[in-house]
């Protein structure tokens, strides 16, 4: 297994995966190819995939703003789970934004995605039930 910096290049790849990963919503703009390309413009040292034989089997998108890190997908194919891909990928995003100077990150999980909320949790992401959630979508498409 090869663990590499996500590049444009390895779009169709990484959609792939995460179209067939339960618990990953994507959006028809942030996660279009356009939507990707500019997130990775912006994070270019954020981003990891992994792969084997040439196929990308995990992935995670993570970026900041400057102040806080943001995971927005995190997956690994079904056949490689209970291998630490999971972890070593989030493992080298966290070391990313740390080197930026930045000092928390935040995670989006669905409540019904017990699996992940599990992984999560494992990792030392704290759960807060004392806040809610809000987006205000500029773009219709983007809901």
């Amino acid at each position: 297994m090869i663990f590499k910096k996500m590049k444009i290049d390895d779009y169709d790849g990484i959609y792939r995966l995460w179209s067939n990963s339960s618990g990953i919503i994507l959006r028809s703009v942030d996660d279009s190819k356009e939507g990707f390309s500019r997130f990775l413009k912006r994070n270019p040292d954020n981003n990891y995939i992994c792969k084997s034989r040439g196929k990308i089997i995990g992935g995670i998108l993570c970026g900041h703003d400057g102040r806080k890190g943001f995971i927005y997908h995190t997956a690994v194919d079904d056949k490689y789970r209970g291998r630490g891909i999971g972890t070593k990928l989030v493992d080298k995003a966290v070391k990313s934004l740390k080197a930026e100077h930045i000092t928390k990150i935040a995670v989006l999980v669905n409540s019904d995605n017990a699996s992940g909320n599990d992984f999560w949790e494992s990792l030392g992401f704290a759960y807060y039930d004392d806040l809610n959630y809000r987006i205000l979508p500029l773009n219709e498409l983007n809901l």
